[in-house]
């Protein structure tokens, strides 16, 4: 996404990278300041088809101290050049292009919303697309639409951070603004909200200051910047968000750890490798905690302790292609992805020695009902949080990731390129911000994940899709987009099942008819004041839930598979 090229005070204009940089730009470079003290520094230059383009100068000592990816660097710099590190527009170009077509943009709008990022201004976007300026905002209702972004500046971040990539390195952080540009910490905050979507109403809310005083650090800022309205700001935060992650000048990291646990290793029947946490203690009743569709195995800290606490002992575990278990077959999919995982259940509980064990869902519905299916008497009880029906099913089309399923349900062969585009720049501040956005309409869940610990314990649970593992969440998103409606399971009086009244992807109303009809014998109860996150705000809950809910009616299911094979780590 970036490149560096390398200058001197005797290059011409044409040579090398010096073609894009005005001679009196270019030498203006070798006088700076900086060069005696930091070694590097921000400045732009108008790049002649992108315009103002955000970049970061030094020697190129400095600069490998620097950059994350040190061979950017060309080979011909020496002590006397600079090196100028600055957007590959001509890559982006073609990103752009790629992520407006795999979302489904019509071709007339994805030139345009290519348009609005090179400019940051709808009018001169439609001018050179050849639109009329109403009809470029028609057009780009529509692309705000497929994406799920709230307003035109929420649309140039999702573009831009779309389509970046991040390594392992890699973070996304707002504090560029305020290296480049002099702000100040609370004008850097306002002005990361606002490129994220947010109004100025809603930044005064969740800064806790007046909107009057919002307004006059965000003119403070546009004039920083040098830009006229929040598209400009948004571009111009997605070029400095871009080489964050190029480089690192952003705030230290959290590790991000899992709570304490051993890693369990079991091989399936089919000599896939099966991966699990156990939280412990050994002397607790084993309670399975399945993971939703949209992370991966690592269990909360709240949840967890919850159920230890309780006398309990959480083991969590991967589905395949989630995380460091193996991926299915390739020709498993649809409701036979949801039966491998329940079958992966079952080997796990009998390498444990687990005549059977109680089950708390993070989501997960399907594989509770194929497991119920399969091996009903493996099932004390069962608590499911937020059950998610299929993709066809729900109606709630707000927001970024009910935008995203929708999608998913209309063009289900796209869940790999949609998926692929959604974690280029899965980074912790980018997760952060998608997160409280989503949860804006949901106090509860928008208190609870305000908490930088439970943040980070989310993130946790993210972090496996930011290193390539989509496999699994591809086949059960491509799943719950094409196989509709369960049939209904009678015999599951041992199911409870909670919907938070405030989620944020589901309307609740719909989810509740919705399992009763595939589930009619099992508990389904509206939880008041909870949304998604339900684990974190009401563990205590889901354990009560999870006590008194009677023991499952057994069945025979005939003979058991052969033994799998169990390590501990």
């Amino acid at each position: 996404m970036h490149r560096v090229d390398v200058i001197h005070p005797d290059q011409e204009a044409g040579s090398g990278g010096a073609f894009l940089f005005a001679r009196d730009w270019l030498l203006s470079q070798f006088d700076r300041p900086e060069l005696a003290s930091d070694g590097f520094w921000f400045e732009s230059y108008d790049d002649p088809r992108f315009g103002p383009t955000i970049v970061i100068i030094g020697g190129p000592a400095a600069m490998q101290g620097i950059l994350l990816n040190g061979s950017l660097i060309p080979l011909a710099s020496g002590p006397d050049t600079l090196c100028v590190l600055r957007p590959d527009w001509d890559q982006i170009e073609k990103r752009l292009y790629g992520f407006a077509s795999d979302f489904g943009m019509p071709p007339a709008v994805t030139r345009l919303v290519v348009a609005l990022f090179q400019s940051g201004d709808v009018r001169e976007a439609a001018s050179r697309s050849g639109l009329a300026y109403e009809t470029a905002r028609e057009y780009l209702d529509v692309a705000r639409g497929l994406v799920g972004a709230a307003n035109l500046q929420n649309l140039i971040t999702l573009l831009g951070l779309g389509i970046a990539s991040t390594g392992s390195n890699a973070e996304e952080s707002d504090a560029l603004l305020a290296y480049a540009y002099g702000v100040s910490e609370r004008q850097t905050q306002i002005a990361g909200l606002i490129a994220n979507g947010a109004a100025r109403q809603e930044v005064a809310r969740m800064l806790s200051v007046s909107d009057a005083l919002v307004k006059k650090e965000l003119a403070q800022v546009f004039a920083a910047v040098d830009v006229e309205n929040a598209a400009g700001l948004a571009r111009a935060m997605v070029e400095l968000r871009l080489l964050a992650i190029a480089t690192n000048l952003h705030d230290a990291r959290d590790p991000f750890p899992e709570a304490f646990h051993q890693d369990m290793v079991v091989t399936a029947r089919d000599g896939r490798l099966i991966m699990a946490s156990d939280y412990g203690p050994r002397s607790g009743k084993p309670v399975l905690v399945l993971h939703s569709s949209m992370t991966n195995r690592p269990a909360n800290r709240a949840l967890v302790e919850a159920l230890q606490n309780n006398g309990y002992r959480p083991v969590a575990m991967d589905r395949p292609g989630f995380g460091d278990t193996h991926a299915a077959p390739e020709a498993c999919r649809g409701q036979a992805y949801f039966d491998l995982a329940a079958r992966d259940i079952a080997d796990l509980c009998q390498a444990r020695g687990w005549p059977s064990v109680r089950v708390v869902s993070r989501g997960a519905a399907q594989v509770v009902l194929a497991l119920h299916r399969q091996h009903a008497d493996l099932i004390d009880a069962a608590v499911i949080m937020n059950p998610d029906p299929d993709a066809r099913s729900s109606s709630k089309s707000t927001g970024f990731l009910a935008a995203m399923k929708r999608n998913f349900a209309r063009r289900p062969w796209a869940v790999a390129v949609m998926s692929h585009w959604a974690v280029q720049s899965l980074t912790f501040a980018r997760v952060r911000a998608n997160v409280m956005r989503s949860v804006a309409g949901c106090p509860a869940d928008a208190q609870i994940m305000a908490d930088p610990a439970h943040m980070r314990d989310y993130y946790r649970g993210v972090t496996a899709f930011r290193d390539g593992k989509l496999d699994g969440f591809i086949r059960e998103q491509t799943a719950l987009a094409t196989v509709g409606m369960p049939p209904p399971l009678r015999g599951t009086t041992g199911v409870t099942l909670l919907v938070g009244d405030q989620d944020s992807i589901h309307d609740p109303h719909e989810t509740v008819r919705y399992w009763r009809k595939v589930l009619p014998d099992a508990q389904i109860e509206t939880v008041s004041g909870a949304g998604r996150f339900m684990s974190y705000s009401h563990p205590e809950l889901v354990v009560k839930a999870l006590a008194r809910r009677a023991v499952l009616p057994r069945r025979d299911q005939g003979p058991r598979p052969p033994s799998p094979q169990m390590d501990t780590l």
